[in-house]
């Protein structure tokens, strides 16, 4: 399954209540992977990996959704103390599948509310895409460890004052 994309028609997906469950290394992610710590892409032994479920669901409405959890752990790093730090997200996305054009997809998003993204009905939706997607989105601007972890500053004794040559040309 890796290096493939993994299409599906998301309206007959949904609409047949069907799952698709895989676990897929970072490297499968290209864009995913430029964000996260050039480290990690060398060492094959800390590789990160990003797991998915996608779940399709019709209601007695006859609408049609989709459910993406995502279970993501990475090794990015530390904006304060700029070591690796491991990362791990856990996410849940719910979709309204709609054929809407591009007029009346506010009207649809304000109906659908803040529990459901509307997407489009597609009979070549990129699975793969969507995660990686979701996954850039909920990445921190600037990660950091969640104790302090700043190295101590270290003081190599006093420093001159630049200004002090200034000082003997004030007038009293």
């Amino acid at each position: 399954m890796t290096n493939q994309n993994l299409l599906i028609d998301n309206l007959a997906f949904a609409a047949r209540g069907e799952r698709l469950q895989a676990k897929l290394p970072l490297s499968d992610f290209p864009r995913l992977s430029e964000l996260i710590s050039s480290q990690q892409t060398k060492d094959a032994t800390q590789t990160g990996e990003v797991e998915f479920k996608l779940e399709g669901e019709k209601n007695v409405l006859g609408q049609c959704f989709l459910h993406l959890t995502l279970n993501v752990n990475l090794l990015t790093s530390c904006q304060r103390c700029l070591t690796d730090m491991p990362l791990t997200l856990a996410l849940n996305f719910h979709y309204l599948i709609s054929n809407v054009d591009a007029d009346t997809l506010d009207d649809v998003e304000a109906e659908a509310g803040d529990d459901f993204d509307v997407q489009e009905v597609s009979q070549s939706m990129d699975v793969k895409l969507l995660v990686e997607d979701e996954v850039i989105i909920a990445l921190p601007i600037a990660p950091v460890h969640e104790g302090d972890c700043a190295p101590a500053t270290m003081q190599s004794g006093e420093k001159p004052n630049p200004f002090a040559a200034l000082k003997g040309l004030i007038k009293s």
